[in-house]
This record gives C-alpha cells, structure tokens and sequence, in this order.
C-alpha cells in the first residue's frame, strides 16, 4: 500500500524589504547595431534655459589724491650750431640764427656770448651766458651764468651763477640755488648744497661741509656753548655747524695758580687767559648720539696782568656728545696739547705790534707736562688733557 506524500513545509511570507539604493549608472557600452532599440521619446520636454543675471560692477570715483597724468612735456628741438664766435651775441654765428634754439660744442666771445645750450667749453672775456642748460666748461674773466642746469666746472675772476650746479664752481663770488658738488671761492652762496663750499665767507640753507672763516647754515644757525679743560676753568664759545664740520671759536680763564709769583697774585703760576678757535669733523653715529674731532690754536697770556706775554698752543680734542634735545648737547673727551714759547727768558716784542709780547711763559692751567724740549730759541712743551661741557 503506497503511503501518501508528506506535505512541503510553507515558507513564511517574506518580510518587507527596504527599498533598494539606486544601482549606480553602468559604463557606457557601445550598443549592437543588430540589437539597438529605437530611442524612446521624453517623457518631459526639456527646460528653458535660466537667463543670466547681470553681475553690477562698482567702479571707484577718482579720489581727491589722485591726479590726473601730467601731460607729456615736448621734447626740444635745437639747431646744432657747432662752432659760434663773435663780439657780442648779436654780432656772431649764433646771431644768424636769431629766434632758433641753438646748441654749441664750442663757443667764444671777446665780449660774451650766449646760447640755450652749450654741450663742450663756453669762453668769453667779459662773460658767458646759458639760458636753458650747459655741459662742460665756463670760463671767463668777468661772469658766467646758467640760468638752468650746469653741469661740469664754472671758472671766472669774478661772478658765477648757476640754477642749479652739478659740478664745480671757482670764483670770487658763487651763488647756485641747489649744489651737488664744490663751490670755492672768496664768498660763496648756496641753496642746499649736497657737498662742500671753501671760501672767506660761505651761507647756505643747508650745508653737508662748509670750511671758511665765516661759515653760516640756515639749518645749523649759530650756537653757544660752555666748556672747562685742564687749560681753563671756564671757556666760553660760539660755534658754527653744517651738516658734517663746524668752526668754533673761544676765549677761556683761569683764575687759579699753583704757585705764588714774587710780587704778587697777577704772577701766580697757572693763572692764563686764552683766546682762540679751530674747525673740526662732526660724525654723527646715531639721532643722539655723535663724535667731535677737531684742531684749533690758542693765544695763552702767563697770567693775567696787562701787557702779559704771549705764546702759542695747539689743542686736538676728542670728544663724544649726547644730544639730550633739540637744544642741549652734553660732550667730552681727551685732548692733546702743544705748548710754544721763548727757551730764553727775555722778552722779546712780537713782530708788527711793539705793545704785544713773547717770551718765556707758564704752562695755563693745572701746570703738569709730559715731554719738554728746546729748539734753538724756541722752547716745546706737550701733555695731554680733558675737555667737557654743554652746548646750547
């Protein structure tokens, strides 16, 4: 008897899957072309296209500061005359030229003579005259004058002019309104002067260097200052700066000796008047603080009666200065000393003054030397020594 088939057990009813991720998109086959199904159409018609937004630009108004280009400036146009001679301007090559703007390498006047522009040497015996600018050499008896720019070497007996020098003046008088380069002369004139005047007499606004008797700076001015050394117990002065040098000048007391004289406090030993100045170098190593390097001569009475004599010291001073302001300026520093006067003791009257006398004198001040010797009639005496002061 054939037993009835048991009964396949029922799964259970799946549980709800999730529903699944997006599979991500295949690569692109190529299709068969055997196979390939017609496209099918969209099911949406396609978008229109978002127009563009236009993006405001801000462009920024001209500023106050801010200037309009300068125009180009035209470039000017000379006739090149090489050779110009002649009396007068009038009466020469240029004088053909008249209303042109003419250039020159070489140029001569018996009278003067005068060009724009002058690029070689200019000669006249009264005078030479540019009016716009030169390059080369001025010379004359009388004056030269560049009413523009000169570059290169103005020479004269008498008067030189230029607006602006590049170069080198020589004269008895120089004016330039700016200097870049030397001007020497008896008196000298100059705007700002980036270099050195040498003259009797030098004034400038501004100065790098300035050696004369007289030198004056608008910028430095004039300045008064007080000092003590082993040669004076009170020394006062005025000094005159440019930019890197000075002149000072100085009369100084001391009013104590070291030793009582046989008739009385006026020949007490020590006891000297002083009167004298000198030039130095002025280095300034930072806003505040500076170094003075200098060498000046003295006049140094023995002792203090009138009719005292006379003999001659030397100083180089050494000094470092702290510029506590503006106005206040504290130095000091070592300094070497020469002393000369007369071996004998004689009184001899000095050359061209019968109430002025040289001979035998003491050392000023503290009274100690450190080295002495004697040369036929004169006698040389050397020590080292202090200074130190303020300067206003």
């Amino acid at each position: 008897m054939t037993q009835p088939a048991a009964a396949e057990p029922v799964a259970p009813p799946p549980a709800a899957a999730p529903p699944a991720a997006a599979p991500a998109p295949a690569a692109a086959v190529a299709p068969d072309p055997t196979t390939a199904a017609e496209p099918e159409p969209a099911s949406e018609p396609a978008s229109e296209p978002t127009p563009a937004v236009p993006v405001a630009t801000t462009t920024k108004p001209p500023t106050a500061k801010q200037k309009p280009p300068a125009p180009a400036q035209p470039v000017p146009v000379y006739k090149h005359v090489p050779f110009d001679i002649g009396l007068v301007p009038g009466l020469s090559i240029n004088g053909r030229h008249e209303g042109k703007r003419v250039r020159n390498n070489f140029s001569i006047g018996f009278g003067w003579t005068r060009a724009p522009r002058v690029d070689g040497i200019a000669v006249g015996l009264g005078a030479t005259v540019v009016d716009e600018q030169m390059q080369g050499i001025a010379a004359s008896l009388g004056a030269n004058i560049n009413r523009g720019i000169h570059r290169g070497i103005q020479f004269t007996h008498g008067y030189n002019y230029a607006a602006e020098l590049r170069g080198v003046q020589h004269g008895a008088i120089n004016r330039a309104n700016t200097v870049r380069g030397l001007q020497v002369g008896l008196i000298n004139i100059g705007g700002h002067v980036r270099g050195a005047q040498i003259g009797l007499i030098n004034w400038a606004k501004s100065a790098d260097a300035s050696f004369a008797l007289l030198p004056v700076t608008r910028e430095g001015g004039i300045r008064f200052e007080v000092s003590t050394s082993d040669t004076a117990l009170l020394n006062v002065g005025l000094r005159l700066p440019a930019r890197y040098t000075y002149v000072f000048t100085g009369v100084g007391i001391h009013p104590f000796g070291t030793e009582r004289g046989r008739t009385g406090t006026n020949l007490e030993r020590g006891k000297a008047w002083e009167m004298g100045g000198g030039f130095g170098g002025h280095i300034p190593v930072n806003d505040e603080v500076f170094i003075d390097i200098d060498l000046s001569g003295w006049a140094v009475t023995s002792g203090l009666r009138a009719g005292a004599k006379f003999g001659g010291m030397s100083k180089a001073r050494l000094m470092v200065g702290w510029q506590a302001a503006r106005r206040i300026a504290i130095f000091g520093g070592p300094t070497l000393n020469v002393l000369v006067d007369r071996a004998a003791g004689d009184v001899v009257p000095l050359e061209g003054s019968a109430g002025v006398k040289v001979g035998r004198i003491e050392r000023p001040g503290y009274g100690w030397v450190a080295y002495t010797r004697e040369l036929d009639d004169l006698r040389i005496r050397v020590w080292p020594g202090f200074v130190g002061g303020m300067r206003f």
